[in-house]
């Protein structure tokens, strides 16, 4: 399903990209077989070599390949030139999928704590769980990076063991401790979701935790409970019924309506940082935030705002009636050792 096609008579990108668009034309016409009608689609990699160029067959067909991998993870359909920055970002990608695979066998990856802020009283009411990775030749490594990895490949539900392992243990062991009755949020990726293990999971690590149910919140982003509503609302019924909390995560970014979260068991709505970061400079922002909080409250949800970081945001949010806040502003992800720091 893989083929070449070289060509010594295109001059320019514009040549290129109209001999692409004509490939993928001529391979999208429709086939028909026995009687049936069908259809197919092409991932393009493109390489342009001058005839100075010192690189072999082999070479071109390698690079091509790579842009090509670049297109099919843009979607289908796309065409993609390659550059040696592509090349260096595919060989970090791999590397660093190699070596996330070590750090989750030695327990590399760990966890921290972000408060959450009650916005009416400014009292700490609980934590939200990140997971950081310190590489030790590349140095931090960012979630946005590697957890993303983690999801495309069979990682992601150890990980999600050993960070509920952990929250739950430090959350049981915080609680005792100060004598608090604070509450750890802990991501569920789509992946974690499907898994068919993951109410014994949850089950047995707040039990070896002593941690009750109600401490912990399981959140799960919007888009990964829009793309399959019904499925997701059995498995968040059967979570219910352990007595955890569950969070809508990242609200605003995906497609969930009133009439959707209604029928799911959700208990938390976290209104996504890209609306908190314009209070204060759009009033249509505003508007958008102050129609999510009564849409969820009037359906009787608790509203938390991600990415608070100015005292200005936190003001506008306490007039919008919002329940609670977490972001720089009241305190930045810290280890264990001060993750509960006192409240701005």
């Amino acid at each position: 399903d893989e083929f070449a096609v070289v060509n010594f008579h295109v001059r320019s990108p514009e040549d290129v990209r109209a001999l692409a668009k004509h490939l993928r034309a001529s391979l999208a016409a429709p086939i028909t077989v026995s009687g049936r009608e069908l259809h197919i689609d092409a991932s393009i990699g493109i390489v342009v070599a001058d005839p100075s160029d010192t690189r072999r067959a082999e070479d071109l067909i390698r690079d091509a390949d790579v842009a090509m991998y670049q297109a099919k993870t843009t979607g289908p359909g796309r065409y993609e030139f390659f550059d040696v920055a592509l090349r260096e970002r595919l060989q970090r990608r791999l590397r660093l999928e190699q070596d996330l695979r070590r750090a989750v066998l030695n327990e590399e990856l760990w966890v921290a704590y972000q408060p959450v802020v009650e916005l009416a009283t400014g009292r700490t009411v609980g934590v939200e769980a990140l997971l950081r990775w310190n590489q030790p030749v590349l140095g931090v490594i960012s979630p946005v990076e590697f957890i993303p990895l983690a999801e495309e490949s069979d990682l992601i539900n150890k990980i999600g063991i050993q960070t509920l392992q952990t929250t739950t243990r430090d959350m049981a062991k915080r609680r005792r401790e100060l004598g608090l009755d604070l509450q750890v949020a802990v991501n569920l990726s789509a992946r974690q979701l499907d898994d068919p293990d993951l109410l014994v999971t949850v089950e047995r690590a707040l039990h070896r935790a002593m941690l009750p149910p109600e401490a912990l919140c399981l959140e799960i982003t919007e888009t990964t409970l829009m793309r399959d509503p019904a499925g997701a609302a059995m498995k968040l019924q059967a979570l219910r019924r352990l007595g955890v909390s569950l969070a809508i995560d990242d609200f605003g970014t995906g497609y969930a309506s009133l009439a959707q979260l209604l029928r799911l068991p959700l208990d938390v709505l976290k209104i996504d940082q890209s609306f908190v970061r314009e209070l204060g400079h759009s009033r249509e922002a505003e508007g958008i935030v102050g129609g999510i909080v009564a849409m969820a409250h009037s359906v009787g949800l608790i509203v938390i705002a991600e990415g608070v970081e100015t005292a200005r945001q936190a003001k506008i949010l306490r007039r919008l009636g919002c329940d609670q806040a977490q972001g720089y502003y009241f305190g930045r992800p810290e280890s264990t050792k001060s993750w509960l720091p006192p409240a701005a």
